[in-house]
């Protein structure tokens, strides 16, 4: 670790460069942009620009990467908070506090916090990295698949317990994620549920499902606003100062949470799989149970933004560490980093931190200098994402609609996909009538793949004995705590509903 941190100074110096810098600020302005798009996260992102790597040096590329990577998870919280349309699969739990603050004409407080501690996230990630690089890839180690599967069904155990008016309606949702993500062909071999519509052979996109079920019954609401019968969005642009100022007293207030959640975010992003995703579930749940006001949690509190937008940044940096040192993508963002370094000539692996270790400290000295660069580009840019506010809904209906038609048809340029998310998000508004919520059917069809893929591999390597369930400590710890998570859950709902009946009948006898 020595060696690694001696050299961080020459690995700064090669960030700071102007070449390199010019490269970032490009990557952040395109990241950003890019992130906020529906269905463009930063896989996509990355893709996308991944024809303008051929040209750099490995050095120039990976910050580029970097660059464009940091600034995606923070460009998808843009639309989730202000319409209701997270960019990334990541920023769904964004919407749950982020969208009600931005109706209650707190647009900007909501951008400024979700842009500040992003950034002491990704920040703050990175040097946990610099000093304890080595105990994270051990962890990750620990991880087979057999942990995998458990670390999936204590995050449906999650979703399940803690979203929704009630655990039983949580459940319900989260089945139809799960009953979703078998649409096609199996980990385990044949088709599944595709009811001989070739649309369905290779399930449903994740963008498609996030598009239908997030951003889809958004899009009905706002067609069926009309003109000068919007109060909500007559306050959602609001001009109160006060109100969506973000200085040193709120951000010490939120210190806590932000501590809790880089940790989160670290050690979520240390272990190959999970991602960004579950990392804001947890850090949201976790934040939510140490509140002492846990029922405000989806009204629109700082708290809300806070803790999943800075355990999602945290994320980038805590997820590099399995994939430099040993090589395991831990999502489809680090595979196409991967990708880059393997076609610059640089094999990941453990020699990488022998052999090039000015190139792997370039990567985190890159990381908190895009963190700091996001933070200029994104001060700059809250004022214009909060014009967005200002638009009536009637007049943004269209524009929405145009946006998700073309980022779903975009995807495989595939039309019956369109088809489908407008199918989906009629289900999906007819579910929050019925008070059903949909945020826990795309965290369900998200942790989905992970849970078979997972579950099939520690099958084939234990010769089909499900036992290693019950034989293996962590296994058995992590789905331990996902039976007291589920048991927690019902026990909150219960209590919840002996006091909101005790505060009814206390309203009752008062004169």
């Amino acid at each position: 670790m020595g060696v690694l941190l001696d050299s961080f100074g020459p690995a700064l110096w090669l960030v700071l460069s102007p070449t390199n810098l010019v490269i970032m600020v490009l990557g952040i302005i395109a990241g950003t942009i890019l992130g906020a798009l529906p269905g463009f996260g930063a896989a996509q992102a990355l893709a996308l620009m991944f024809p303008f790597t051929f040209g750099m040096t490995p050095e120039a590329g990976v910050l580029f990467f970097i660059a464009i990577y940091a600034a995606a998870e923070y460009g998808g919280s843009i639309p989730a908070i202000l319409i209701r349309t997270p960019g990334t699969s990541a920023a769904a739990i964004t919407v749950l506090d982020g969208y009600p603050m931005a109706r209650a004409g707190k647009a900007s407080r909501a951008l400024k916090i979700s842009l500040y501690t992003g950034v002491v996230g990704s920040i703050a990630s990175s040097f946990i990295f610099l000093f304890a690089a080595s105990g994270l890839a051990w962890i990750g180690l620990q991880f087979g698949p057999s942990e995998m599967f458990a670390v999936g069904i204590f995050g449906l155990s999650v979703i399940g317990s803690f979203f929704g008016d009630s655990p039983v309606k949580g459940f319900v949702a989260t089945g139809i994620g799960l009953f979703l993500a078998m649409i096609g062909s199996s980990g385990f071999s044949g088709l599944r549920f595709t009811f001989g519509q070739a649309s369905l052979l290779d399930g449903m996109p994740l963008i498609v499902v996030i598009i239908g079920f997030l951003a889809m019954p958004e899009v009905f609401r706002l067609m069926a606003a009309r003109r000068g019968d919007d109060p909500e969005v007559a306050s959602l642009g609001g001009e109160n100062r006060e109100a969506n100022h973000v200085g040193l007293k709120v951000m010490r207030k939120l210190v806590p949470t932000m501590v809790r959640s880089t940790l989160i975010g670290t050690a979520v992003g240390a272990i190959p799989g999970p991602g960004a995703t579950v990392s804001s579930l947890l850090a949201y749940s976790e934040e939510k149970r140490f509140s002492k006001h846990p029922e405000k949690f989806g009204t629109g509190i700082d708290e809300g933004v806070a803790a999943p937008e800075t355990a999602n940044n945290a994320v980038v940096a805590g997820s590099l560490i399995p994939s430099l040192a040993l090589g395991v993508p831990g999502s489809g963002a680090i595979a196409i980093l991967l990708g880059l370094l393997i076609s610059k000539g640089i094999v990941p692996g453990p020699l990488l931190f022998q052999q090039n270790g000015p190139l792997v400290m370039a990567v985190f000295a890159g990381l908190i200098v895009s963190a700091v660069l996001m933070l200029v580009v994104g001060i700059a840019g809250v004022r214009v994402f909060a014009l967005v506010a200002r638009v009536p809904r009637y007049m943004l209906a269209p524009f929405v609609l145009m946006l998700l038609v073309i980022g779903t048809y975009a995807y495989h340029n595939y039309a019956a996909h369109i088809v489908i998310a407008i199918l989906i998000g009629a289900f999906a508004y007819w579910l929050e009538t019925i008070r059903v919520p949909v945020i826990p059917i795309v965290l369900a069809f998200v942790m989905a793949p992970i849970i078979e893929a997972n579950l099939n591999r520690a099958m084939v390597i234990h010769g089909g004995d499900l036992s290693f369930a019950l034989t293996r400590p962590i296994t058995l710890i992590i789905l331990g705590l996902a039976v007291l998570s589920i048991v927690l859950g019902f026990f909150r709902a219960r209590r919840a509903r002996h006091e909101s009946a005790a505060a009814k009948e206390n309203l009752g006898e008062t004169p």
